[in-house]
């Protein structure tokens, strides 16, 4: 294994991916109010899981060559980074398909020492059940999320094909082209389609933003001159002038004018499980070639 090349790409190509993943599971998912109260609650000043998962590689690619200490490594820093991702993917997909908190589901009954870990827990599994979902682009809604879901799918199964080729494979783990994987591929097969039909079932639920303004009065002050809002590029913004949304994702893509919602999600469906059954085939071409053996032998 070349644990040296997963670091490089995991500290220097997917950083934004791997960032924050305690910040994201506390705000979305444990229902943490602010910054400033995870903070207070929180016993992380740094992004420590990222750095330990890219630590574990480059601790790894240290280890002599083909040692059981460089193997156990590397595998431990390759599970860690993958349950980091998919916190990260579940974090934000808990928060674009607007479910309730864990603390405001459990209105405080869990301790605040089991809380993060549980809210990390549980946002590994919605990301690997809902990965597409922690795109940003989702929250645009109806044809163009599902349109996002279908297209990032394909997106998957394409780079998924690339890495099964016995150069791609030789590059990244020595030895790897000589391995059986029809049991990875079987896996790999069953959860690409599964993903599939799960996120384009939730993606249609999205509804596209509004994009009617809202005046901002203020309550305590009916004619402030500036008040501070977060979402503005400078900080503050004018309550008298109408409010409308300048997010970009807002005023994306609508989806395929020719295409309706429904012909786009039978499409969709189509795509993921031709490509999910595609791969689980070629995981049992060697089981079903023993067995038509045997029965030929048999006879």
């Amino acid at each position: 294994v070349r644990p040296g090349y997963l670091s490089l790409l995991l500290g220097l190509i997917l950083y934004e991916e791997m960032s924050q993943v305690w910040v994201n599971t506390s705000m979305f998912v444990r229902g943490t109010p602010s910054i400033a109260a995870y903070t207070l609650v929180s016993n992380f000043d740094s992004d420590w899981p990222r750095k330990l998962a890219v630590l574990s590689l480059a601790l790894a690619a240290a280890q002599p060559e083909g040692s059981a200490a460089q193997r156990y490594t590397t595998v431990g820093g390759i599970a860690f980074a993958m349950m980091i991702l998919a916190a990260n993917l579940g974090a934000r997909g808990w928060y674009f398909m607007k479910w309730r908190a864990l603390g405001q589901a459990n209105r405080g009954r869990l301790s605040s020492f089991f809380a993060p870990i549980t809210s990390f827990a549980v946002a590994i599994v919605t990301g690997l059940v809902f990965p597409y979902m922690g795109f940003s682009k989702i929250q645009s809604g109806g044809k163009s999320a599902v349109q996002l879901v279908v297209w990032n799918s394909f997106l998957v199964a394409l780079l998924f094909v690339i890495s099964d080729l016995n150069s791609v494979q030789s590059f990244i783990v020595v030895g790897s082209d000589t391995c059986n994987q029809d049991n990875t591929n079987i896996c790999m097969g069953i959860w690409f389609a599964m993903t599939s039909i799960t996120c384009i079932f939730a993606a249609q639920k999205i509804r596209p933003p509004s994009s009617s303004p809202s005046n901002g009065e203020d309550e305590e002050d009916k004619d402030p001159i500036l008040v501070e809002d977060h979402s503005s590029p400078v900080g503050y913004k004018v309550p008298n002038f109408p409010d409308f949304p300048i997010d970009p994702i807002y005023y994306g893509g609508k989806g395929l004018s020719c295409c309706s919602l429904r012909a786009e999600i039978m499409f969709g469906l189509v795509v993921g499980i031709g490509v999910g059954a595609f791969v689980v085939s070629t995981g049992l071409y060697d089981y079903l070639e023993d067995f038509h053996d045997y029965v030929s032998e048999s006879v």
